[in-house]
């Protein structure tokens, strides 16, 4: 957990009372009830790494935790574009039968589910979808990202942290984003043939186990120090990469996170405003 009980009396540093002066000229276009709560999450990372100059990261998961959005909300968008009229009709009107099995495996795998809603992407042009990619970050993934998310990451990265994009949605979505938070980014690519994707993955989709290995890849690589890194999820799915660090953060939890957060003491965030 976060050490939030450092904060008391005279522990906050001058240089972590700057951080804190410093930032409320962004009280402007995010709320205050936003920005104050965010106050004690930047003061208390500050003074968890001020001892300390190992390389540190947030490993962030990205769909429920930094924006409101879902993996199947691009292919939806995708499929209206890509499909001539009346299929695309006729494939949003499938969703009512496709939608209930999604979910239904995602409750036993989320790996599965994963796989079966990738697989939607079988003949798309590859071209079409990495030029359409910006278009949907800037129209559909944006305008959705929590007011708080986007004051943490831009704090976090101030502080030194090497911010890391953990996610199951596709690169092509993910690369917009990772690009305007200057983050690297850990997310499954779409197996291409021929100028086509397959509608399978180049990859094990990017969930429990997975985060976890690629995380700790990721660590090794570029001398990461896990035990003073934080990650952010919201799914029992991201339970094995909030475990790799010293800081997990629960964000909008699901059910199954919110006990495992309780019973380990670890520092839950609700996020709810988006700008």
């Amino acid at each position: 957990m976060l050490p939030f009980s450092r904060l008391e009396g005279p522990l906050l540093s001058p240089f972590a009372c700057f951080r804190l002066s410093s930032h409320f000229f962004l009280l402007s276009f995010i709320p205050f009830s936003v920005f104050f709560h965010s106050c004690f999450f930047i003061v208390a990372v500050d003074i968890a790494i001020s001892a300390s100059n190992s390389a540190i990261a947030a490993y962030c998961d990205v769909d429920g935790t930094l924006t409101h959005t879902t993996i199947v909300a691009p292919l939806v968008w995708m499929k209206q574009r890509a499909l001539p009229s009346p299929w695309n009709w006729l494939w949003l009107a499938s969703l009512a039968a496709r939608a209930p099995w999604w979910w239904l495996l995602d409750q036993f795998s989320r790996a599965a589910s994963n796989r079966a809603i990738y697989a939607n992407y079988r003949g798309v042009s590859a071209d079409l979808l990495r030029r359409s990619a910006a278009a949907y970050y800037q129209e559909r993934i944006r305008p959705k990202m929590f007011a708080a998310a986007r004051l943490h990451l831009a704090q976090l990265r101030q502080q030194g942290f090497r911010l890391v994009l953990v996610t199951g949605g596709l690169d092509l979505f993910m690369q917009p984003m990772a690009a305007e938070f200057e983050a690297d980014c850990l997310a499954p690519a779409l197996e291409e043939r021929n100028g086509v994707f397959t509608g399978r993955l180049c990859g094990p989709p990017f969930t429990g186990p997975e985060k976890n290995r690629a995380v700790r890849a990721h660590a090794a690589a570029h001398g990461i120090d896990l035990a003073k890194s934080c990650a952010l999820g919201d799914a029992i799915g991201d339970l094995p990469m909030l475990e790799c660090v010293g800081h997990p953060v629960a964000v909008n939890p699901d059910a199954r996170l919110a006990r495992v957060a309780r019973q380990r003491g670890w520092r839950v965030e609700n996020w709810k405003t988006m700008r």
